[in-house]
């Protein structure tokens, strides 16, 4: 901590250096070197303080120190920083430019995309015209889809693959047809990303371009297809997607197993059952779920032997389809399961009960929410009565108990629920819980508190929050300006005590997790994510993560670990600052998990499949080099018995 302190002083020190530089002609002859000019830069991104960094991207003569002042712009996402970052978008150096575009991404502020567009219309660097059709596609303003549109079709492809994911983020219907037409796109780095925006856009009209890429001959064009199906609503496609529950890629398989799913496709139900006996435990998952989905009552045999499946995953998705199928009869059958279950997911099944009718599902779910010795239990069935609106009369009561626990993830969930009822009778008990601070795990309860407050939206409700407007979590200032109307531009900047940024030292280039399924190799993005990089090392070489369970996995999507309690509410006792990046999320990439902006600490996750959703949403800091069949292979409850550093 004695070192901490002495690097802010002299980042500050330098900072008034630079001050006085930027500020007077005479003194730019006597500027500060490079390097203290960027050392002041990175402070200033730490502590979240907008101060000097404008004027340091419009007047630095340093091309560094003016793409250091973009980048940290955009990290701190203030709003009054918009006019600089625009004018920066004609700067002399295409690095500046580049990104500037990104910070303004970042920033979703739709005054910007005129801007973007403007320049992008006349921006000779590649990198550049990337960099500004991804920021448009980041802010969404409806307005950029001509400009989308027309970069759909690009000379260069790198340009045309950007602006397919562009799409995507802007959903516009008008983007259909342009995308459609690239179906036939001579490379596969296109056509997924077509299938990709068809399918977040949800237009049916996009159907036939979708149903052409099924039969793609690789296999990310095949597996974005399907699900993007799904996502159309193209009932009429089951037909064609039953043949890829048999592809020679599992991801194909699960995502159309999950197609089949949203279809609600029956007719395709014992096709999905034969996947129950799928080699990869994740494919058998997704049937499970799909199955339920699909209420299917003749696989209910196959679903009660899939109870006993080595696969913790696949247990916990047959619980939940029987669930769906069978209602409050699959509960003796499940419970003998659910103690067997990892913390994490104990809460999903306690949750999923939530929507079973009647009297034996509303009794278990009000003696878990009660049982004091699991609290991922309690929490999930706290998050599970908040859907039983019909049973207020007993679950509100119960709720309003729980605001007292001791465990906070029991209080936060309690609250949520009672937000989601809009129980406006419990006002003064959430408000009250506004006054915990010194903690993140108070920092998570006054979240809670704080979108529960603004779900009821009574005049105390609202009342209480306006008094929350100088929070020191960015994410309650947030849920306070929304619920009050208020504009962006109101969040503010406030210092966060609990936000700690790891100090820049030398860190290692790979990181060898040591699971019970085999080893695997992560290689650290160390320019695109410093902080993040040294404080995963940080907690390594504290063995933070030996002995620690991966608690969360979803199929063909991500599996998490870092949760020193098992079940996604635990960290390390602080949170770290974001650093959103360009990086891709593919298949293998490493991410900081948030529960909003700059609230990162020890949880990370590994993408099994790419998810450009996540790009610029969640610090990439990382990839995995070696071992992707280990991480496939990765189960709740697998466990991380050591981490080497390289």
């Amino acid at each position: 901590m004695r070192g901490g302190v002495k690097r802010a002083v002299a980042a500050v020190a330098a900072g008034g250096v630079f001050l006085v530089w930027a500020l007077t002609p005479a003194a730019r002859a006597q500027a500060p070197p490079a390097r203290a000019r960027g050392a002041w830069i990175e402070q200033r991104t730490a502590d979240r303080d907008t101060t000097g960094l404008a004027r340091a991207l419009l007047h630095d003569r340093s091309l560094a120190a003016r793409a250091a002042a973009a980048r940290a712009l955009g990290l701190i996402q203030e709003r009054a920083s918009v006019s600089a970052l625009i004018e920066a978008l004609h700067d002399g150096s295409a690095t500046v430019r580049r990104q500037a575009a990104f910070s303004l991404g970042l920033m979703g502020d739709s005054t910007a995309a005129p801007a973007l567009a403007l320049r992008w219309e006349r921006e000779p660097d590649l990198g550049a015209r990337k960099a500004m059709v991804a920021a448009l596609g980041m802010i969404g303003a409806h307005g950029s889809v001509p400009t989308i549109s027309r970069a759909l079709s690009a000379r260069l492809e790198p340009e045309r693959w950007t602006a397919a994911l562009a799409a995507a983020r802007i959903r516009d219907h008008t983007l259909t047809s342009p995308l459609s037409a690239r179906a036939g796109d001579a490379h596969p780095e296109m056509r997924w990303r077509v299938a990709y925006a068809l399918g977040r856009i949800g237009d049916r009209a996009g159907a036939a371009a979708l149903r052409t890429l099924l039969r793609d001959k690789v296999e990310i064009v095949r597996m974005t297809a399907a699900r993007a199906l799904g996502d159309v609503a193209d009932s009429s496609a089951a037909g064609l997607l039953a043949p890829l529950l048999r592809d020679s890629a599992w991801r194909v398989r699960v995502d159309a197993a999950h197609a089949l799913g949203v279809l609600g496709a029956r007719s395709q139900a014992g096709a999905v059952r034969g996947l129950l006996a799928d080699p990869i435990a994740q494919v058998r998952w997704e049937a499970a779920l799909t199955l339920g989905a699909l209420g299917d009552s003749a696989s209910v045999p196959s679903l009660t032997r899939a109870l006993s499946d080595s696969a913790t995953g696949v247990v916990q998705g047959a619980a939940i389809a029987l669930l769906k199928i069978q209602g409050e009869p699959a509960i003796p059958t499940i419970a003998q399961n659910l103690d067997l279950l990892p913390g994490f997911m104990r809460a999903g099944l306690m949750e999923a009960l939530g929507k079973v009718p009647g009297p034996m599902a509303l009794q278990t779910l009000l003696a878990r929410s009660r049982d004091s010795t699991d609290a991922p239990q309690a929490a999930g069935a706290a998050a599970g009565l908040a859907q039983r609106k019909a049973d207020s009369a007993q679950d509100l009561p119960a709720l309003r108990a729980l605001l007292t626990a001791r465990d906070f993830t029991v209080v936060s969930s309690s609250a949520d629920a009672l937000g989601q009822l809009g129980d406006s009778a419990s006002v003064p008990a959430i408000a009250s819980l506004l006054t915990r601070i010194g903690t993140t795990e108070d920092a998570d309860v006054r979240a809670s508190a704080a979108s529960a407050l603004a779900a009821i939206k009574t005049r105390d409700a609202l009342a209480a929050l306006a008094r929350m407007r100088r929070d020191p979590e960015r994410r309650i200032r947030e849920t306070v300006c929304l619920a009050l109307g208020l504009p962006p531009d109101s969040i503010g900047l406030v210092k966060n005590p609990l936000l700690l940024a790891a100090s820049a030292s030398p860190a290692p280039r790979t990181a060898l997790l040591h699971t019970e399924r085999g080893l695997i190799t992560i290689a650290f993005d160390r320019a695109r994510a410093p902080g993040t990089v040294e404080n995963f090392v940080k907690l390594a070489r504290a063995k933070f993560f030996d002995g620690m369970a991966f608690h969360r996995v979803v199929p063909n999507f991500v599996v998490q670990d870092g949760c020193p309690r098992g079940d996604g509410w635990g960290g390390p006792g602080y949170m770290i600052p974001c650093e959103y990046n360009d990086r891709p999320y593919e298949a293998g990439t490493v991410g900081m998990a948030l529960s909003g902006k700059d609230t990162g600490g020890s949880q990370w996750f590994i993408t099994l499949s790419p998810q450009p959703r996540l790009e610029a949403r969640y610090t990439a800091f990382g990839k995995v080099t070696q071992g992707m069949e280990v991480v496939e292979r990765l189960m709740p409850g697998d466990r991380i018995t050591k981490v080497t550093l390289r």
